[in-house]
């Protein structure tokens, strides 16, 4: 896929029951334009996504399209209406994928577009699949990484996702520049160390790592501050100049 998106919805205690009835059920209400697969509802981790306990209130809805005009049709699907009216907040990603490596339920689910300005903002995607037998090394390693990403100054946004309590984790973290994103992951950091472990001892029996152009962010922005001040700064950095003759 070209394209995909992240949609994150916010609920009220009250709402519940009701959310997490249609995560467990939603391809009853899939309709012919979010073909299975293509349009997933995720629950996500409590403690800001890194916890073992779920966030009851908290949600992700991801869509993978090879058209992004295709956006349309699909929240006004019946699934992505009944996720979407009843939030008290939104936030929506919007991204093209760029790099990466490794499978996600056994597929290679993106069509990589290639490198992107370092200096732009962009996302990273990371899923494990944790070896049973590893469950109890992964997770008491996860506290430290998680502290390490929330004080970061220079990472907008971050939200743990599961699908299989345990067994496995998405990240899914906002950057404003490539050299801020590797001075977190691999510079003597507990992300760096919690790597090496997992490749030494054999934590994992499926990853996946993805860097994504982050093409436009709309919602409740400003429930976010390092986020917003991130996209308010690469809105005041000088576009490239267009070469002459180019088209408008």
């Amino acid at each position: 896929m070209r394209h995909i998106s992240f949609s994150f919805f916010r609920y009220r205690v009250s709402h519940v029951p009701s959310a997490f009835v249609l995560m467990g059920f939603q391809r009853l209400f899939k309709g012919e334009e979010a073909a299975s697969g293509n349009l997933k509802l995720m629950g996500c981790g409590g403690d800001g996504g890194f916890s073992i306990l779920p966030d009851l209130k908290t949600y992700c809805l991801v869509c993978l399209l090879d058209d992004p005009t295709r956006m349309d049709a699909i929240r006004n699907t019946r699934l992505y209406r009944w996720v979407s009216n009843p939030a008290v907040e939104r936030l929506h990603f919007q991204l093209t994928p760029l790099s990466g490596h490794g499978t996600w339920d056994g597929r290679e689910v993106f069509d990589y577009a290639g490198k992107q300005d370092p200096e732009r903002p962009f996302v990273v995607l990371t899923r494990a699949r944790v070896r049973a037998s590893r469950i109890r090394d992964f997770w008491r390693a996860v506290p430290r990484v998680r502290t390490d990403l929330r004080e970061h100054p220079e990472c907008g946004y971050a939200q743990g996702i599961g699908e299989y309590p345990l067994l496995s984790l998405a990240t899914f973290s906002v950057w404003g520049n490539l050299d801020q994103m590797r001075s977190f992951a691999y510079r003597d950091s507990p992300h760096h160390e919690t790597l090496q472990a997992a490749r030494r001892d054999q934590w994992l029996s499926e990853s996946l790592f993805a860097r994504l152009a982050l093409e436009r962010v709309d919602g409740d922005v400003e429930r976010y501050p390092k986020l917003e001040r991130l996209l308010q700064e690469q809105d005041r950095r000088p576009r490239p100049a267009e070469p002459l003759g180019a088209c408008r």
